[in-house]
């Protein structure tokens, strides 16, 4: 059976998501933990700070297992608080489809959005280091792998942008078609600012300088990102070479005013300049907008395009959900049909040892010079016992008797005379 166990965004505030993850240098031992302590045949390890999964495979699924997989995940964390309110498992096709969902972003806090796929394919070869995966779960993370790929190819569920930050940089794309030659300032250092930063360097923009209150917090941002961290004093020197201005820093007054565009254009020729306030509130001066090659944009701008971009993202997001669910029924038709071989052999192995056994104490009475006759009478009589003593005995339980008899009637073609 295939079985997930997790928890997420959806189910728990980020006060108990923080109590329940796992830093990526230690999953390679928590797996090892976990295979040496719960009966699982196969294991794998997702944790990102939105969500924290398990996906397992394992012969021995049932409520026992499931409390020895929470109880081990507890006792890793030392944590006295009751988990089971913030958990969710899926098993089988339910499970599949769940992981094909992750994958393709559809179930991420923002729909659509494309790093989680990165964060799922290292927990893949983290858990296959780890001796962690055989072939089910190989074989569903790479077909989720797969169909990722096909829902962003074939669906426009990650076309749109659906955060300020994206739609700031979308729309100056729109304006700069060429961001490589661009030069960035931001203006603070929060979340936004770092929402920004990840699309821009996707973009590979030619200068990003962050300014900010806090040199530090700037500073730390520049090195992750490549950039250059300055003070707000020094945003006049950095508007006079600036294409694009994006600002999203706390402050009841303006941060950037017409006082600074006067003394940035005195250093430079007149150019255009394409700024984005996120700032609530406003970080720029509003009467800015008034110059005659700046093009301001406000937070209120930019969630128009938003709430679009989202709604189109829900509908591509159905047509998404139709290649989720054509995919996760192939790979569970691909299990059954596994699951039915690996049945057949052990059928076919067992009937080859009992076949083996009565005829060697057949061959030892030949070897003695025993009657052929009785003895191969013998050896036939023995095996068709040996063979037919376990379902037989199936038959005699009398739990759900009436479903074993059709199907042992089905499988040997049985009609009784009447």
């Amino acid at each position: 059976m295939l079985l997930t166990l997790g928890v997420s965004h959806k189910t728990a505030p980020i006060d108990v998501r923080e109590k329940l993850a796992f830093s990526q240098e230690h999953i390679p031992n928590a797996l090892k933990a976990l295979m040496s302590t719960v009966d699982v045949d196969e294991v794998a390890l997702l944790s990102t700070c939105n969500r924290t999964e398990l996906y397992c495979s394992s012969h021995a699924v049932s409520g026992s297992f499931m409390a020895q997989l929470v109880g081990w995940w507890q006792k890793y964390h030392v944590e006295s608080f009751d988990m089971s309110p913030y958990l969710y498992t899926y098993s089988d096709e339910v499970a599949v489809s769940h992981m094909m969902r992750v994958a393709s972003g559809l179930d991420s806090m923002v729909l659509g959005e494309s790093q989680i796929l990165g964060q799922l394919k290292t927990a893949f070869q983290t858990a296959h280091l780890a001796g962690g995966l055989g072939k089910r779960l190989s074989r569903l993370f790479q077909t989720s792998f797969s169909v990722a790929k096909r829902v962003r190819h074939s669906t426009q569920v990650g076309a749109h942008p659906v955060s300020v930050a994206y739609a700031a940089v979308s729309l100056a794309r729109q304006i700069f078609t060429d961001l490589s030659k661009a030069t960035v300032m931001l203006i603070g250092a929060g979340e936004n600012i770092e929402l920004t930063l990840t699309h821009l360097s996707a973009r590979k923009v030619k200068e990003i300088f962050i300014v900010n209150r806090t040199f530090s917090h700037a500073q730390a941002l520049a090195t992750k990102y490549n950039a250059k961290a300055l003070l707000l004093e020094e945003i006049s020197k950095v508007l006079s070479i600036a294409d694009i201005v994006i600002s999203s820093i706390t402050s009841s007054k303006p941060i950037l005013t017409q006082a600074h565009v006067e003394q940035a254009t005195l250093k430079s020729k007149r150019r255009p300049i394409f700024m984005v306030d996120l700032g609530v509130p406003r970080n720029i001066e509003p009467t800015i907008g008034n110059n005659e090659d700046i093009y301001l944009y406000t937070v209120d701008d930019l969630q128009g395009i938003v709430t679009e971009n989202f709604k189109n993202r829900q509908m591509a997001a159905i047509e998404a959900e139709m290649v989720i669910n054509e995919a996760s029924q192939a790979y569970m038709h691909w299990v059954h049909a596994h699951e039915q071989m690996r049945t057949v052999r052990a059928l076919r192995n067992q009937a080859e040892k009992l076949k083996n056994e009565s005829l060697n104490i057949a061959l030892k009475r030949l070897q003695k010079g025993e009657n052929p006759e009785v003895v191969l009478t013998h050896f036939a009589h023995q095996l068709t016992q040996k063979l037919m003593h376990q379902p037989t005995m199936g038959l005699k339980d009398k739990n759900k008797n009436q479903e074993k008899i059709e199907l042992v009637k089905e499988l040997f073609s049985i009609e009784y005379e009447e």
